[in-house]
C-alpha cells in the first residue's frame, strides 16, 4: 500500500492542465511571430532596398559587354533591356548611366521602365518627364554601383555610376 501512494502522488504531481499547455504553447507562438514581423527587415532579401539591389545586379549584366557600358554607341537602354527578366514584376525601374566629363558628373543615358514592361512601355517618357521635373520618389528603393564607360569611343573609359530606382 505504500507503494501505490507513491505512485499516486508522483502521478497527480506530473500533470499538466491542458488548457494551461495550450495558452503556453501559443504565447510561444505568438512571441515568436512578433520576433519574426519586428525584426524581418533586417533579414538579407527581406527589405526594400534589396529589391534595389538585385535589380542592379541584373541590369548590370545584361547591359555590359566585357565588363564596360559602351555609351559611345548611343543606343537606347530601352534596347538594350529588351525583356522583363531584369527587372521586378509589378514595379516601376528608373535607370541612369552617368559620367564623369570635365569634373563633373554628366548622364549619359537613362530610361524607365514601367510596371508590365515590355509590354507597357507607353508611359516611359511620363516616367523620364516625373523623374526629370520631381526627382525620385522618397519611398524609392535606390541602388548605386561604380561602373567603367566608354564616352567618345572605345579607348575613352571613364568612371561612371550606374543608378537604378525601384518604386
Amino acid at each position: 500500500m505504500l507503494h501505490s501512494s507513491r505512485f499516486r502522488r508522483a502521478r497527480e504531481r506530473a500533470q499538466t492542465e491542458p488548457f494551461a499547455a495550450i495558452v503556453a504553447v501559443g504565447v510561444v507562438v505568438l512571441g515568436i511571430g512578433m520576433y519574426a514581423v519586428a525584426y524581418q527587415s533586417v533579414l538579407p532579401g527581406t527589405s526594400q532596398q534589396a529589391t534595389a539591389d538585385q535589380t542592379i545586379d541584373r541590369i548590370w549584366d545584361e547591359l555590359e559587354e566585357n565588363g564596360v557600358f559602351y555609351a559611345h554607341d548611343d543606343p537606347a537602354l530601352q534596347d538594350r533591356i529588351d525583356d522583363s527578366e531584369p527587372l521586378p514584376a509589378g514595379a516601376t525601374v528608373y535607370v541612369s548611366i552617368t559620367a564623369i566629363d570635365e569634373d563633373a558628373n554628366r548622364v549619359l543615358v537613362d530610361g524607365a521602365f514601367p510596371s508590365g514592361y515590355p509590354d507597357n512601355d507607353a508611359s516611359s517618357s511620363d516616367i523620364e518627364q516625373y523623374v526629370a521635373e520631381d526627382g525620385i520618389p522618397d519611398d524609392a528603393s535606390v541602388a548605386t554601383q561604380s561602373i567603367p564607360v566608354t564616352v567618345e569611343n572605345e579607348a575613352d573609359v571613364r568612371s561612371g555610376t550606374l543608378r537604378v530606382a525601384v518604386w
